[in-house]
């Protein structure tokens, strides 16, 4: 919840396209799912697990805006490294300590990096290289944790469309309809993606 909260505090461009992006993916794919089980229409449930599924993925989505605009900031973050060490002797190499020491500073200037990079250990480097290296792995954090957030994503449209078509029904008609067959009254209720034959009797 931390890196939501320093979202809701320093990005708020991210809070607001990560919800517009969520209600246009759950409108997607109600329509998506509609046009494919024709013969099936939404119950008041299916709009019930829509929110569900929509408070779920804003959140996940909001984290990964919130990513993008760190990434984002990593140019600015090596430029202000370079600028903190290049008074600095090439000789000079980094302890643990030091490292740290110039990330809480990033983290002070950007706070949303802290959600991602914590802590640092960057022993041996020196002032031509420790500023490239720790951008690179801000870099590296931030795609892996957008990577996880992607999928958790995905699992959560596969399990909620799934959930919502359970839920659709068939209209009152074809039910009646199908009712009328020997054999087929478990059926009455169950969508398909292919229209149903009736034969005339």
């Amino acid at each position: 919840m931390g890196a939501l909260s320093n979202i809701l505090m320093y990005s708020v461009g991210s809070l607001l396209l990560g919800v517009l992006l969520t209600i246009v993916g759950i409108v997607l794919m109600f329509v998506l799912i509609r046009l494919w089980y024709r013969n099936c229409t939404f119950t008041p449930l299916s709009f019930v697990v829509g929110g569900v599924l929509f408070f779920f993925l804003a959140f996940q989505a909001v984290l990964i805006c919130g990513a993008v605009t760190v990434k984002s900031y990593c140019d600015d973050v090596e430029n202000a490294i370079n600028v903190m060490v290049e008074d600095l002797s090439e000789d000079v190499h980094f302890s643990t300590g030091d490292s740290q020491a110039i990330l809480d500073n990033i983290s002070r200037e950007w706070p949303l990096v802290d959600d991602y990079v914590n802590m640092a250990d960057f022993q041996g480097y020196t002032p031509a290289t420790i500023a490239g290296s720790m951008a690179d792995e801000l870099r590296g954090c931030i795609n892996w944790f957008i990577l996880r957030r992607v999928g958790w994503c995905l699992l959560f449209v596969v399990v909620g469309a799934f959930i919502l078509v359970k839920t659709m029904e068939q209209p009152r008609r074809n039910r009646r309809t199908n009712l009328s067959h020997v054999g087929n009254t478990s059926d009455s209720r169950r969508c398909s993606t292919r229209p149903k034959r009736y034969d005339d009797f």
